[in-house]
């Protein structure tokens, strides 16, 4: 088999593909990064990147996607969790779009100023981790503690047409972004909250 080499140049300056809106949008749901050190002999740094969740589906694109751009394959754990451990990845992934985390991830202006299919794409992947589809009440709804993160969402969907609200704080300091009607949205037509396999 002929083995993926993929320069540090070509992945900074990758074009912003449906896949790369997706994978940012997991890390920054339900996906993470980090860099720690490590006792290990043979390294001083261990860096890591993976996404949780108890939905195969979702497991199993996000792995494929990060495949098809990185050239390389996620471990799965306990069909919980997809990770691979690469200094390379993370120091890019960290340069293109900055911090993750519950508090800090952004969504950066190449992606809210993308065509609308990749605006779409990332609002999707990131409702399928965050959002819950309340069909008592026709809205889907996504709580955050980012507040700056949520606002970057709705500026993305007020420049999609689609109506939407954030409010807050709660009294948990969260925030919430709500999509009202949202049957009766065409674009999410599409889009389903499978429920969580337990």
């Amino acid at each position: 088999m002929e083995k993926i080499i993929i320069s540090r140049k070509h992945i900074s300056g990758m074009e912003l593909t449906p896949e790369l809106a997706r994978i940012h949008a997991h890390l920054c749901g339900d996906g993470f990064t980090c860099m720690y050190k490590t006792k290990r002999k043979d390294r001083i740094y261990v860096a890591q990147i993976g996404y949780c969740n108890k939905n195969q589906k979702l497991l199993d694109k996000f792995r494929v996607d990060f495949s098809k751009l990185f050239g390389v394959k996620m471990k799965m754990v306990r069909n919980k969790q997809v990770t691979i451990s690469s200094i390379r990845i993370f120091k890019e992934i960290k340069e293109r779009f900055g911090k993750f985390g519950s508090r800090k991830w952004r969504i950066p202006e190449e992606i809210k100023n993308s065509s609308k299919f990749i605006k779409l794409e990332w609002l999707k992947a990131f409702f399928e981790d965050e959002a819950y589809d309340e069909k008592r009440y026709n809205r889907l709804k996504t709580k955050s503690v980012n507040f700056k993160g949520l606002k970057d969402a709705k500026e993305m969907l007020d420049s999609l047409n689609i109506n939407s609200t954030l409010t807050g704080p709660n009294c948990d300091h969260s925030y919430y972004l709500t999509i009202p009607n949202f049957s009766s949205i065409k674009e999410f037509n599409d889009f389903s909250k499978e429920p969580i396999r337990k």
